[in-house]
């Protein structure tokens, strides 16, 4: 949904506002991100690619509290025309929230229909556009759960990427789908977006309202970071030793090569995502498809895992860090 023609986008993930995790939250860090953006040139979108909030250890209250000073920040530049926040699976509350509105809006006119949400909806105003700067002029939408653009002519796929998960095969009962890959494969079918989807909403909706009980938060974060210990003791050494331009990604093309038909678009020129927190660039071997991972702005424990990166799609695609000395080129492979 939402193609479009577009100039230069640039797309952030996982800012992960709410965990103890965040960066961003630092007043001088978001200052110094928000005057390199202002710096960027003609940006015709800025998209916030999902995990945006973390609602999964935070209520959307007290996260947004902490998300204000950067939104303030995005929207009173005026090189960028407008925003479209991608919710994520730790943030998939507010996409159900928008859905819910639309449905109980409906009812109220008499109607009664349910309207499907896969494989995408658009909606105006997003709650985050609550933060805004006053008098801002930068459109606020959400959308959800992938947009498709054509920039300089090529096709690009923008997505957080949680919906990968159905197609990992490792560690399958700690990712984000496990429960849809079980309940589709006991209907014997094959998957769809929708189907996906509807069969994970019950674990999603789990983990959002888990944080009105701080215990919760506190013991299913434990149970992350066994799963994360297990994770890196088995992970290959390759992975483990270099952040080279496509090593961290490239565990992720199967899996992207399984979701692109479900998104009705089985050969992009270009697929961004975040979500894995582990940001690069490369090409999936023996396709066309350059592929971008645009990383995370929190805190990691691998040191040699960079963050502060995001994605600038133009003509070409490029990896860029927040350092002392402004944006740094990290990566570019064309499209």
């Amino acid at each position: 949904m939402g193609t479009g023609t577009a100039g230069k986008i640039i797309a952030i993930s996982d800012t992960h506002f709410g965990d103890k995790t965040q960066l961003l939250n630092d007043g001088k860090l978001a200052g110094r991100f928000v005057e390199v953006l202002a710096g960027r040139g003609p940006v015709d979108e800025l998209i916030l690619l999902g995990d945006i909030l973390d609602l999964w250890v935070k209520t959307l209250v007290p996260a947004m509290r902490e998300a204000r000073r950067f939104i303030e920040g995005i929207t009173s530049i005026d090189n960028i025309k407008k925003i479209v926040f991608v919710p994520g699976n730790h943030d998939h509350q507010v996409f159900m929230d928008a859905f819910r509105e639309e449905v109980v809006s409906k009812v109220k006119r008499g109607d009664l229909t349910t309207p499907k949400f896969m494989p995408a909806r658009s909606y105006e105003g997003a709650v985050l556009s609550g933060l805004a700067r006053p008098q801002s002029s930068v459109s606020f939408s959400l959308v959800y759960p992938f947009i498709t653009r054509i920039v300089g002519g090529k096709e690009v796929i923008f997505t957080h990427g949680h919906h990968i998960d159905f197609y990992d095969p490792s560690f399958g009962w700690a990712r984000t789908f496990w429960l849809s890959r079980r309940i589709i494969k006991k209907r014997r079918k094959r998957a769809t977006l929708h189907d996906i989807e509807m069969a994970n909403i019950p674990f999603c909706g789990a983990m959002s309202v888990a944080p009105w009980v701080p215990e919760l938060v506190a013991e299913g974060l434990r149970f992350y970071r066994i799963i994360n210990l297990f994770a890196r003791l088995f992970r290959t050494r390759t992975m483990r030793e270099s952040v080279r331009r496509d090593t961290l990604i490239r565990e992720n093309y199967d899996e992207i090569l399984g979701l692109l038909p479900l998104l009705g678009h089985p050969e992009p020129d270009c697929f961004v995502f975040g979500h894995t927190h582990r940001a690069g660039v490369g090409r999936i071997p023996g396709t066309d498809i350059t592929v971008a991972n645009a990383g995370c702005w929190t805190h990691q424990e691998d040191e040699e895992v960079p963050s502060l990166t995001w994605v600038e799609v133009d003509h070409d695609v490029k990896l860029f860090r927040l350092e002392d000395t402004g944006a740094v080129l990290m990566y570019s492979e064309s499209i």
